[in-house]
């Protein structure tokens, strides 16, 4: 008796695994495009604007590493409680869930704004460049 998780809390902490997974990937990609249109030559290229994103992009690579390390964190703490009817242990738990939850939910909306506001900058600097 290691664990009081539920099923749907586990469930959520393989889904943050995917996902972290997925946007490590994901932001690499990105950081390609940036560090192709850094590497890119012409008077067409916002040169401000590119290390803008190539900012917020470490920006983003920081809080997914701190948000990786907090999911792990809580699942290693969550497999080292032991359940002796810890009422008060169990309540931390479900808190400590719900603030994991909610910053990954900012981290998402953070991703997706960047991804909107750069996939139009890379596109109408593609236009520019073929």
């Amino acid at each position: 008796m290691l664990t009081v998780e539920t099923s749907p809390q586990q469930a959520e902490h393989f889904e943050w695994l995917n996902a972290i997974d997925f946007f490590h990937n994901y932001l690499d990609i990105i950081g390609e495009r940036v560090f192709d249109l850094s590497d890119r030559g012409g008077v067409h290229v916002d040169r401000i604007k590119v290390e803008y994103f190539a900012e917020q992009l470490d920006q983003l690579r920081d809080r997914l590493y701190k948000l990786s390390y907090h999911v792990s964190e809580h699942m290693d703490e969550i497999e080292t409680v032991p359940t002796d009817d810890n009422r008060l242990e169990y309540d931390l738990q479900k808190l400590h869930h719900q603030g994991l939850r909610d910053k990954f939910d900012l981290f998402e909306e953070q991703v997706n704004e960047y991804r909107t506001a750069f996939n139009e900058f890379y596109v109408k600097n593609l236009e520019y460049y073929y």
